[in-house]
């Protein structure tokens, strides 16, 4: 079967790519993908991505400007200035996303190439990747953009722009820059996703070799293998045969029983048609066509191991790369999320208890649309971390499906090969962070949710010991009012007997 998974791999993305070359994100030929579905070096294209970065960014600040209009003033200074950090983080990220696209271009070319390469390799080890998948992950993502855009724009502008005409119309100019990061974000979810890919498809192929040869095993017919409370074993090779053994009692029971001669005693297996499916998937071609004899796989399974070993090997490479890439932009990411979800919180608790909300943070006086922020902005970061994590756990089971091989193969040559090539993969291993502060896995995130709970009971507690002295002071002015009053009434009072006396 002959395929082409280097153009399957540039077809899946190639709606990403059209957005991204349109709005500037990428600075590759469009010119070059539509005709030849290639990735080419542009310098027109970075002229477009450059000019794109000074529009974009003069035209968010115009419109943000006209949507605060005067009221910058009629806040605190703490507060105005912890709105314009998170207002002005959005362009300053999509600055960052531009520049490190066209510092790293040569690097993402790279990365396919080296992609399509290994594509090859595993296609001819009968190992297919299904590009379309990358397709459809990547037009979910983008229609998610689209629709958590368009709600918070729209919504915005409907419930908080007091005069509609063509110039307010400046106010969807704010979208750009959000919506940008978030391509950048989905480029990188896309190249950590196939990577993780094929390291499943490995692990796949593997396991279902494992699970041919101990099929084929349960079904032989020779000598029974001797019971494991028979050999003298230690601890480790009692744990292996033990999970040997399980396995078989596991296959024994989804296996139906072979059929047997009624008048013999011994039971009859006769060999099988060449080419015939019996159920043992990939592991047929190292597997004997005559039942009778037992398999013997010795170092017909040594060029496939070390070619996935191989492959192992680059997929941690091309993902160091990747991580590089994009490391100085899930710093940024990771910051502006825990910045602007931790003050969204704060003002819409603000919002709830029918206190003042700055105008930079006007969304949060809608419950519904304060909470699609929060939602957008997390799962911007959640989706990330959770891929990396996916991908950095399916490298690590690798070495486990290469033992697990290893167990239903149970021949001397096969451990020694395989506990040669566990030890590469041991020693070489795939990790994502952000600029080496931070792992990208699930203990970020936990890390990142309780830091946002943390910093937003102290600000709630400050609110409330501000609200507590406010109305504290309150009530002495009114007191000392009150008293003042009191003792002038007096004094007239006095003065006003004491002329009529007179």
């Amino acid at each position: 079967m002959s395929v082409n998974p280097v153009r399957g791999l540039l077809d899946s993305l190639s709606v990403l790519f059209y957005i991204s070359s349109i709005f500037g994100v990428i600075p590759y030929s469009l010119w070059a993908f539509a005709k030849r579905t290639a990735i080419q070096l542009s310098l027109v294209g970075n002229v477009w991505v450059v000019g794109s970065l000074v529009v974009y960014t003069g035209l968010y600040h115009v419109a943000t400007i006209n949507y605060t209009k005067d009221d910058w003033g009629s806040q605190k200074t703490l507060t105005n200035a912890i709105g314009i950090f998170i207002i002005y983080m959005e362009p300053f990220m999509m600055a960052v996303d531009m520049v490190a696209g066209m510092i790293n271009q040569k690097r993402l070319a790279q990365c396919f190439d080296r992609l399509a390469r290994l594509d090859n390799h595993l296609a001819g080890e009968g190992v297919l990747i299904n590009n379309g998948r990358m397709r459809r992950y990547s037009i979910v993502l983008l229609l998610l953009m689209l629709l958590f855009e368009a709600i918070i724009t729209v919504y915005s502008f409907v419930a908080f722009e007091e005069e509609f005409n063509a110039w307010s119309l400046i106010w969807f100019i704010t979208t750009i820059p959000t919506a940008l990061n978030s391509v950048c974000r989905i480029w990188y979810v896309m190249l950590v996703s196939a990577i993780r890919q094929r390291f499943n498809a490995m692990n796949a192929h593997m396991n279902a070799i494992a699970h041919g040869i101990l099929h084929y095993k349960n079904q032989y017919a020779g000598e029974p293998d001797a019971d494991i409370a028979e050999i003298p074993l230690d601890y480790l090779e009692k744990e292996i045969f033990t999970v040997y053994t399980q396995r078989r009692k596991q296959l024994t029971v989804a296996t139906p029983p072979k059929k047997t001669n009624a008048n013999a005693t011994t039971k009859v297996i006769t060999p099988w048609p060449a080419g015939a499916d019996v159920g043992y998937g990939p592991a047929q071609e190292f597997l004997p066509t005559d039942r009778r004899l037992r398999p013997h796989i010795e170092q017909r399974l040594d060029n496939k191991l070390i070619l996935f070993c191989r492959t192992h090997d680059e997929l941690c490479e091309i993902g160091k790369v990747v991580n590089r890439m994009y490391s100085v932009q899930m710093l940024v990411a990771m910051a502006h999320g825990f910045v602007a979800i931790t003050a969204e919180f704060y003002f819409l608790y603000c919002s709830l208890t029918q206190q003042d909300v700055p105008i930079l943070f006007r969304t949060a006086e809608v419950f519904l649309l304060g909470l699609a922020y929060i939602v957008y902005t997390a799962l911007k970061c959640i989706v990330p971390i959770f891929v990396c994590w996916r991908t950095k756990t399916d490298s690590q089971r690798t070495g486990i499906e290469l033992h697990y091989l290893a167990n239903a193969v149970d021949e001397v040559h096969c451990y020694e090969v395989v506990n040669h090539l566990s030890l590469k993969l041991l020693n070489h291993q795939l990790n994502f962070s952000a600029c080496g502060f931070f792992d990208l896995d699930m203990t970020t995130l936990y890390a990142i949710t309780g830091a946002i709970t943390s910093y937003l009971i102290i600000l709630i507690q400050f609110n409330l010991a501000a609200i507590q002295k406010s109305n504290s002071n309150s009530t002495i002015a009114s007191n000392v009012s009150t008293t003042a009053m009191a003792v002038v009434e007096g004094v007239v009072t006095t003065a006003l007997t004491t002329y009529v006396s007179n």
